[in-house]
């Protein structure tokens, strides 16, 4: 009778526990949270990564993951900017050795506008767990 009472409770407790999807960061703004996102530029000390440079398997997987949900990149513009601009596109990617962080740029063009080229969105990730930290966006000016 325990064990019968044991498995039920696993089956009725844990199992359902276990197979809820897990919601990330990405997920989270799609569904219209932006919490983790602020109108601002990260300013911390940033180590340019070249190309084929090292934690390129990291920088590639965490493209993949943010390009495979491109409509965040949209929804993060549409909820801080109203002027029209163009596909965002991957900028670069450096590190904030001090604090651990691996940080990716996009950057979209506004065409023709007198003040700003265009938006900026800067991806915050943990190096060590990988998780999404903090999302910044913010105009850049024309120079």
């Amino acid at each position: 009778m325990q064990r019968l009472f044991a498995i039920s409770l696993v089956v009725l407790v844990i199992f359902p526990f276990l197979s809820c999807r897990k919601h990330d960061a990405l997920s989270n703004i799609r569904r219209g949270d932006f919490s983790i996102v602020c109108k601002d530029t990260y300013r911390g000390q940033l180590r340019f990564l070249g190309e084929g440079k090292e934690h390129k398997g990291f920088v590639d997987a965490l493209r993949r993951e943010i390009e495979r949900n491109s409509n965040v990149l949209d929804l993060i513009s549409e909820r801080f900017y109203t002027i029209p601009y163009n596909a965002y596109r991957f900028k670069f990617a450096a590190l904030d050795e001090r604090k651990n962080l691996m940080v990716l740029r996009y950057f979209a063009r506004i065409i023709e506008h007198p003040v700003y080229a265009g938006y900026q969105i800067q991806f915050l990730f943990d190096l060590e767990s990988q998780k999404l930290l903090m999302v910044y966006t913010s105009e850049v000016p024309l120079e």
